[in-house]
Order: structure tokens, then C-alpha cells, then sequence
């Protein structure tokens, strides 16, 4: 019985010891992660610096909002493109007329020659008759005076009929003369022209490459004299003219490149600029 007492004992003071020895470790493992928690947050803060209300005014530093802001010296102006005044065309006729068809439209690219509308009107028969009137009265005039001068070499006739005759002569040429210039004016060809082939209508032809920025007649339209029809413009010489704030033209170099965009062009065009 004893000897049960005594090992119930050493038992018991073995477990104690467990005990105590279980406490101390987890003690120390405390105590070690309370140090690593320390140090991290020592580091933290010394990572970190914080500044009071008064700091932030002395210093001058403001917060704001995101926004779009230009980069790399970029300088954002108005201006408007522009043609030298020999790329940009009014189309007129010397002789008005009734539009019978066009086939433009603003934006419409037309080359030079091609025909962008067709006129008609009745007086431009009656040009072509008195022409071709004018032409046989001068080759009938041409005839008599050239037979009066070889009667007036041989004293046949009189002083005063080779007058007449070389009057009536230089009258019809003048008159022809002026006849055909004028059916050059309204694009019909002299040289062309007979009886046989005697028109009511006239083609109005593009006199230069480009685009057509204006319409300012439809079919069924009368268009006076000097009425300007269309506007054709060049594109092969533009130049942009742009208007720079006084406070801004130090910014402006001599060859810097210019990116301008127009609604009336696409797509934008990237130039080079000087003066």
C-alpha cells in the first residue's frame, strides 16, 4: 500500500513539472512574436511620415482632381485652310442659260476638261446663225473687193467703188471676227461649226483639277451672266493659317510640325509650317 502512495506521488509531481515547464514555453513563445510584432511595426512607422493640417499650408501642398492636361509642350489653337487665289475657281458663262443637268455635288472631284453642267438657251442658235451668216457675207466681200482692185489696176471702175467694196470687206471681217470669239466664249468651236450642226445647248467644263466646295444651281435653273455656278478649289497648295494668344507665341518655332484637323477635310493632315 505503500509503495502505491509513493508512485501515485512521483506521478503527481511529474505532471506539475509538465505543467510548469509547458507555461514557461508558451510564455517565451509569447513573449518572442510580441518582439517580432513590435519590430514590424517599428519598421512601418519608420516608412511612413505624417503631416498635420498647419504642415500641408506651409509647405503649399493642395490636393485636386485628375484632368486632362497637354504633354510634351503640345499647343492646341484655332486657324482656318486656305488656297492660293489661282487654285480656287468660280465657274461662270459670258451668255445665260438654263441648267438642263449637272452631275456635281459639294465634295464632287472633277478633273480639268470634264464637262460639270450643260446650258440651253435659244439665243445661242441665233449666234451660230449670224456667224455663219457673217462668214459667207465676208467671203462674198472678199471676192468683190479683190475683183475691184484688179478692175482698178486696169482704171476700169471708179476710185469710190474699191473704196466701198473694201469697206464692205473689213466690215464683215470685223463682224466675223467678233462672232467667233464670242461662241469661243460659250464653248462652241468655230471651226466646227456648219449649218448641219447647229445647237441649242453649251458645256461648261472644269478649267482646273480639284474638289467642288459650292453649288449654286439645279436643273431647271436660269443662270445669268457672271452668275458664279460652282467653286472649285485646288487642294495640291493649302496652307493653314493659325492665330496664336500673344501669351503663347514663345512657344512657336521656326519648322515645328502642325497636326490640324478640319470637319470639311479627312482625314486630319499633318503638315510642316515656317516663316
Amino acid at each position: 500500500m505503500k509503495k502505491i502512495l509513493k508512485a501515485l506521488s512521483r506521478l503527481s509531481y511529474i505532471g506539475a513539472l509538465a505543467v510548469v515547464l509547458s507555461s514557461c514555453g508558451s510564455k517565451e513563445k509569447d513573449g518572442a512574436g510580441t518582439e517580432a510584432s513590435a519590430d514590424s511595426t517599428a519598421t512601418e512607422e519608420s516608412n511612413s511620415v505624417e503631416l498635420s493640417q498647419s504642415q500641408f499650408k506651409s509647405v503649399g501642398i493642395e490636393l485636386g482632381s485628375p484632368e486632362l492636361r497637354a504633354l510634351s509642350g503640345m499647343l492646341k489653337v484655332n486657324g482656318f485652310i486656305d488656297v492660293p487665289p489661282q487654285n480656287l475657281v468660280s465657274i461662270t458663262t459670258q451668255m445665260g442659260g438654263i441648267v438642263k443637268s449637272t452631275p456635281l455635288l459639294q465634295g464632287t472631284k472633277v478633273s480639268k476638261g470634264q464637262v460639270i453642267a450643260i446650258l440651253q438657251n435659244q439665243e445661242y442658235v441665233q449666234m451660230q446663225q449670224d456667224y455663219l451668216e457673217s462668214k459667207s457675207q465676208l467671203e462674198l466681200s472678199d471676192s468683190e473687193y479683190k475683183r475691184q482692185q484688179t478692175l482698178a489696176q486696169q482704171n476700169v471702175n471708179a476710185q469710190k467703188t474699191l473704196q466701198q467694196a473694201k469697206a464692205a470687206y473689213l466690215g464683215n471681217l470685223a463682224r466675223e471676227n467678233a462672232l467667233k470669239q464670242r461662241l469661243q466664249l460659250i464653248n462652241i468651236n468655230p471651226s466646227s461649226l456648219n449649218a448641219g450642226n447647229i445647237r441649242s445647248q453649251i458645256n461648261i467644263y472644269s478649267p482646273i483639277n480639284g474638289y467642288v466646295t459650292k453649288v449654286n444651281v439645279n436643273t431647271g435653273k436660269f443662270v445669268a451672266p457672271n452668275d458664279a455656278m460652282f467653286e472649285i478649289v485646288n487642294s495640291s497648295n493649302l496652307h493653314v493659317e493659325l492665330n496664336v494668344f500673344e501669351k503663347d507665341a514663345q512657344k512657336v518655332k521656326k519648322d515645328r510640325r502642325c497636326f490640324f484637323h478640319s470637319p470639311m477635310i479627312q482625314p486630319s493632315v499633318l503638315l510642316s509650317y515656317s516663316w
